[in-house]
């Protein structure tokens, strides 16, 4: 069985990316003789369909080369195009090759074969779920869905017919990769117990150690804060702490109350650069209050470059908050 890490790398490389795999080795397509290829690694059940390779064979176009295990030399890709020239009484076929093990070619097979060509049965796409099941049962109902064709409840109840003491897991590698608890409240519970032991960790390390997002262990980060001020803290350079607590108020009151004598400050009310920065700084203040089920919430397939963005905005506050100078120089709430 593979480790949680390498399941972890399996799942970046069937989801969405294995064309971006095959576009880096294009260039280096090789032709092959087809004596030396084999047979093994196809998900399709029923094996060859004459007649489809019949209609292969009479095309006159350039067909896409085969995608091959190199290890094994077995076809994970294109078994049908092999039999047709074979058929033409061809001596070689293009060939690009796949490096890494057998495990990892069967899941990027079933992927391939599911995204094109002739279409996988209902029960060449089972059968491809309870092999995965059975080899990576780490990897999430969504995982597994996206890579055999399938919904994600054919693999839940797929999962739940084939469970047993082993596959009994506390957490799973979703579709970004990541490890995600099948408990909230643990992932919740383990972040706030690294928060307690190490307050000078990062919302990065909390959330990867945790197997929780980013916004979870922020809003985890906030209840603590709000309980007690200085049970927790943040002091990555990421982020400086953003909060702090004075004469016993807890932080987010703190700087809900510098950001009400903000509003107030003619300086900042009368001036159209001024209200634009208390808009922004509102929405922004409002927004981190719902971060965390914001988070959780939000598409598997939007979550990459909604990272990118969010650092962008967080690295700009930051820049911006650099240039006003000594954070112990803010004025008192009045």
């Amino acid at each position: 069985m593979a480790t949680t890490d390498a399941v972890a790398r399996h799942a970046v490389l069937a989801q969405g990316r294995i064309e971006d795999v095959l576009e880096r080795v294009r260039s280096e397509v090789e032709w092959v003789d087809v004596t030396l290829l084999r047979e093994g690694l196809s998900p399709r059940l029923g094996g060859i369909d004459g007649m489809y390779v019949r209609h292969l064979a009479g095309l006159t176009e350039e067909l896409p080369p085969l995608v091959v295990h190199r290890d094994t030399m077995r076809v994970m890709d294109g078994s049908h195009r092999l039999a047709a020239a074979r058929g033409r009484g061809q001596r070689q076929v293009p060939v690009v090759y796949f490096e890494g093990t057998g495990d990892e070619a069967f899941v990027v097979a079933v992927r391939l074969n599911a995204a094109h060509g002739k279409t996988l049965r209902a029960g060449d796409r089972a059968a491809a779920v309870r092999r995965i099941l059975g080899t990576y049962p780490h990897c999430s109902d969504r995982w597994i869905a996206s890579v055999c064709g399938v919904a994600p409840r054919t693999v839940a109840a797929l999962r739940q017919e084939s469970a047993d003491g082993r596959q009994r897991l506390d957490a799973r590698i979703g579709r970004d990769g990541r490890r995600h608890p099948l408990s909230a409240q643990e992932g919740r519970r383990a972040a706030e117990q690294i928060m307690r032991e190490e307050p000078g960790a990062s919302l990065r390390v909390v959330a990867r150690r945790a197997g929780v997002s980013v916004g979870t262990a922020l809003d985890v980060q906030r209840r603590l804060l709000a309980a007690s001020p200085e049970g927790v803290r943040r002091t990555d350079g990421a982020a400086r702490q953003w909060a702090a607590a004075d004469a016993g108020q807890p932080a987010v009151l703190r700087i809900r109350e510098q950001l009400e004598w903000l509003t107030r400050e003619p300086a900042l009310r009368y001036t159209d650069q001024g209200r634009a920065l208390l808009r922004m700084l509102s929405a922004t203040l409002a927004f981190l209050d719902r971060s965390g089920p914001t988070a959780d919430a939000l598409p598997d397939h939007c979550r990459r470059s909604l990272d990118a963005v969010a650092r962008a905005c967080a690295g700009g506050w930051l820049d911006f908050a650099d240039q006003l100078g000594d954070e112990e120089a803010l004025p008192r709430a009045a």
